[in-house]
């Protein structure tokens, strides 16, 4: 009866491990979509995380998130209000060497600040690159998605 029993548990606990072997966290799945509240998403590379830390006193526009991707930063902010500006439109680029940016941006970091709208809304997208080319910071933005309220 011992046996049968152990026997029982031997399976259970097997049944258990082929089941976590299944299930992986994100990071370690490759690129996902990620919900990064009041109606974005984007998708973010494996070893890269989203935070909601606020890295300036900026008020209006509000840091909405950031994805830090070693030591490289993609963070987006929203307007509050109504304003005008680009409407998004195909991939984003940026022109001429990183610089040091001025208005609710990272001390002492250089980059590119993108102005765009979408889907009624105004964000500008501060991209911090690691010393190289913004490509993944770039490809991060492309993947943006904007829902028609924050609150969706």
């Amino acid at each position: 009866m011992a046996t049968l029993w152990r026997a029982r548990g031997l399976i259970a606990v097997g049944l258990v491990l082929a089941a976590l072997a299944l299930v992986r966290p994100a990071a370690s799945a490759g690129p996902g979509r990620i919900d990064a509240g009041h109606g974005l998403s984007l998708v973010v590379p494996a070893g890269a995380r989203l935070t909601h830390r606020h890295y300036t006193a900026c008020a209006d526009p509000v840091e909405r998130f950031s994805v830090l991707d070693g030591r490289a930063i993609l963070t987006i902010q929203e307007r509050l209000g109504p304003e005008a500006g680009p409407q998004r439109q195909g991939p984003f680029r940026v022109e001429g060497p990183a610089r040091p940016m001025e208005c609710c941006a990272i001390e002492g970091r250089s980059g590119w600040v993108l102005h765009f709208r979408d889907h009624g809304r105004g964000f500008y997208a501060y991209l911090y690159p690691a010393g190289g080319p913004p490509r993944t910071l770039l490809h991060m933005l492309d993947s943006l998605r904007v829902a028609a309220s924050a609150s969706a």
